[in-house]
């Protein structure tokens, strides 16, 4: 090969390697946004004789999140999967039938909604019994206490709208750990549990136009908790919201929805529906809520509701559902079961106490207590 040949081609080799460094320190600021994925990107590795064997590592992870118009390339991908192929490689996200969106989970601290769905997950008798024990355990604490409690288990999306899942992934199991959980809690103990999923189903039956969940998230929209609060403190010896049919609504917005931010689509995919439902409160309410979005409170001002106090122990369904609830109570705080500690209930002293959790993170009964949490080891991110 002659000399000038060589030359020309290390010289195209080397602008290859270059190009991409020089676009990054050029444009990378303008071109990556760390609001585009529900993660922390990788930051700049430094180089020192701590990290000297895993700087390389460290640094290609570095590269790969900020390389110049990464989130357009990972845009027009994720359009590519949705609009074209009608399925996509996401570890996280399942396309379903008319453009439905499933959230597969992150397989952490027993989160698995596609085992839900086919039922391949089910507890086991020993731990059925150790779920009912923990129940009924902080049952009899909160009695002492003078506090009631009660159980909610909500439905995952895949459950409610099981007939947008893809062909591949069969039918709706007929026996999963929602049924399993809630059947042999009100066989084999005396607790109180609620589960709307019955009542869902019947809703949608009687009233198809209506969206309970969102299409491009994992969770219930307003209309979905609304029936959820309902089932709820039919429970609690209070009088019964409106029936949904009557009550007032207006379009609302959703800035960007989970499962299509994950597709890197949070700014394409905004067609869903996100009513919200007016005139139903008698008495004016106020919420306030921690900087982490962990800890929400809900106040009747005027104080005309019931005086008991509700504590909710509970994840974002409960965080969607607990401004219904406080349509009933003068005063409702609601956190997360994995930043939960007796420190809170006792600073509250609250009346009632709910444990919610959705369907796919009862796994977090078999580890709940009412005077620890759920322990350090299970505190995964919500």
């Amino acid at each position: 090969m002659k000399k000038s040949v060589r030359v020309f081609y290390i010289t195209v080799f080397a602008a290859a390697v270059a190009l991409p460094l020089l676009l990054s320190a050029v444009f990378g600021k303008m071109t990556v946004s760390a609001d585009s994925e529900n993660r922390q990107l990788a930051q700049r590795p430094v180089l020192s004789a701590a990290t000297l064997t895993t700087y390389p590592n460290l640094f290609e992870s570095y590269f790969s999140d900020n390389l110049p118009f990464r989130d357009a390339l990972l845009t027009v991908n994720g359009l590519a999967e949705y609009k074209v192929l009608h399925s996509t490689q996401s570890d996280s996200v399942i396309i379903g039938k008319k453009g439905w969106l499933f959230y597969k989970g992150s397989q952490v601290n027993g989160e698995d909604p596609i085992a839900d769905y086919e039922g391949t997950n089910l507890f086991t008798e020993e731990q059925l019994q150790q779920i009912a024990q923990n129940m009924t355990a902080a049952r009899d604490e909160l009695s002492s206490r003078g506090m009631q409690f009660v159980i909610m288990v909500c439905p995952n999306k895949e459950r409610a709208y099981a007939e947008y899942m893809p062909d591949s992934y069969g039918r709706l199991t007929s026996r999963g750990r929602e049924d399993q959980v809630v059947e042999y809690l009100q066989k084999n103990t005396d607790l109180t549990v609620v589960c709307p999923y019955e009542t869902i189903e019947d809703y949608k039956a009687a009233n198809p136009q209506d969206q309970l969940y969102y299409k491009y998230d994992t969770h219930w929209n307003n209309l979905g908790s609304y029936i959820g609060a309902r089932e709820l403190l039919k429970t609690l010896d209070v009088e019964e919201l409106p029936d949904l049919s009557t009550v007032e609504r207006s379009d609302g917005h959703v800035p960007v929805y989970d499962l299509a931010r994950l597709l890197h689509l949070g700014n394409q995919l905004k067609d869903d529906p996100a009513p919200v439902l007016e005139g139903i409160a008698e008495h004016a309410i106020t919420s306030e809520h921690n900087d982490a979005l962990t800890v929400f409170r809900y106040t009747c001002t005027d104080g005309g509701e019931d005086d008991r106090k509700v504590f909710i122990i509970g994840d974002s369904f409960s965080t969607m559902m607990a401004p219904y609830v406080a349509l009933r109570f003068n005063n409702v705080y609601e956190g997360f079961y994995y930043n939960y500690a007796l420190s809170q209930l006792e600073e509250e002293q609250p009346k009632i106490v709910i444990y919610e959790t959705v369907e796919r993170y009862l796994n977090n009964m078999l580890n709940f207590s009412i005077t620890t949490g759920i322990g350090a080891k299970q505190a995964a991110a919500q």
